[in-house]
């Protein structure tokens, strides 16, 4: 894909970047950037893209990322209409290799540099590790000077030993990193999220980045190694699976509410994603009988 390159801002006497945001909603581009990010949301949900990976995140997501992987959250729909229950909270932590370079090239770091090279495809972590990391990217946030870069090692060093975890990009992709096609791509990716839930003509969406449609299908599958319709379709099955988890409306309401008009269309393609119905995925999940 083409994302766009983003600056990491300096922190002044201090080798690594670490905030904490608490805002209304999440507003990044797709984007990229040089250094390794470990991200805690500790309050916010919506979806996810990493690589050619497309999922759902929700409170507790935590994320390790190596340098220049492209990616971006985005919040549901409700999160941008000032609804004052919602919020986002997330504590973001960013660092170049370079700092740590002879470090890292001791013996002993071996599992850390593995774990950099896994992280290229963006890594879910879940378990105890979550457990223990989550609260531990909470506690760096409050620390200073040396004792955060002690820390962040620690983090580093757990991760590394840890086997729970999830890559989230396909083992195949690789990123092609373009600042030149940012803001294409970024158009086509708000455009879908926005408007999911209604019908979407390829039309709409070519004329968006002044494409006709042939050349605009070709120029997504080149960038995403997916056709449109795929991607439509992962973004609405994500959309179905989050409102089967966490709500009791019925099937063919939950397919509505993803843009799917034709509830037999909808199952075909819920099969299809998850492979099995999405009934089958709600009692899976322990929620709602219908």
């Amino acid at each position: 894909m083409d994302p766009m390159l983003e600056k990491i801002p300096e922190y002044p006497g201090s080798s690594i970047a670490v905030k904490r945001e608490q805002v209304p909603y999440m507003n990044y581009p797709w984007h990229y950037h040089p250094e390794y990010e470990l991200i805690y949301v500790e309050k916010s949900y919506g979806i996810r893209l990493m690589g050619d990976h497309i999922g759902n995140f929700n409170d507790g997501d935590l994320v390790f990322i190596s340098a220049n992987v492209p990616h971006v959250w985005r919040n549901d729909k409700a999160f941008y209409r000032d609804d004052p229950n919602l919020m986002v909270d997330v504590y973001v932590i960013h660092f170049l290799e370079e700092h740590f370079h002879r470090l890292l090239s001791l013996v002993e770091a071996k599992a850390i540099r593995e774990l950099f090279r896994k992280g290229q495809r963006g890594l879910s972590i879940y378990g105890e590790t979550h457990q223990r990391i989550s609260q531990m990217v909470k506690t760096i946030y409050h620390t200073r000077g040396f004792t955060r870069i002690v820390m962040l090692l620690d983090v580093l060093n757990i991760l590394s030993l840890s086997d729970e975890y999830e890559s989230l990009a396909s083992a195949g992709f690789h990123a092609v990193n373009n600042k030149l096609d940012s803001e294409r791509m970024t158009k086509i990716y708000d455009y879908v999220m926005t408007n999911f839930d209604r019908p979407i003509h390829l039309s709409e969406v070519a004329a968006l980045v002044h494409l006709n449609k042939t050349s605009f299908c070709r120029y997504f599958k080149s960038r995403t190694s997916k056709s449109f319709s795929q991607f439509v379709n992962e973004i609405r099955i994500g959309q179905a699976c989050k409102i089967l988890m966490n709500t009791d409306y019925t099937v063919s309401q939950v397919a509505s509410m993803a843009g799917y008009n034709n509830i037999s269309h909808f199952n075909r393609k819920f099969r299809e994603f998850m492979g099995m119905s999405a009934l089958a995925f709600r009692r899976q999940h322990h929620l709602h009988a219908l």
